[in-house]
């Protein structure tokens, strides 16, 4: 159940009102990006920290937008891969998942 809520200073108030069977709910809440202000260094850690983070988010991003080689420049699948490659087909055959 989707409902509107406005945020006002620590508490949600709901738009129109609504009666919950228990105390305390569990509840997912989607802000508008433009809406939150991030704190760069929230837990206070030295710069050299942050700094160490932010190149290895940076090498992460690299990796996860660099191009896949053409599939004739891959190397060829060793015999333990194509070992787990069959165990993982089995396993899921086994399952009923093929």
């Amino acid at each position: 159940m989707q409902v509107e809520a406005i945020y006002d200073q620590g508490r949600l108030e709901f738009a129109v009102p609504l009666r919950l069977k228990h105390n305390r709910v569990r509840m997912l809440v989607t802000v508008e990006d433009s809406e939150v202000e991030l704190d760069e260094n929230s837990y206070n850690l030295p710069p050299e920290i942050i700094e160490a983070a932010r190149a290895m988010r940076a090498r992460f991003d690299a990796i996860l937008q660099a191009p896949l080689p053409p599939d004739d420049e891959l190397p060829e699948l060793t015999p333990k891969q194509l070992e787990r490659i069959a165990a993982f087909d089995l396993r899921d055959e086994t399952k009923g998942l093929r």
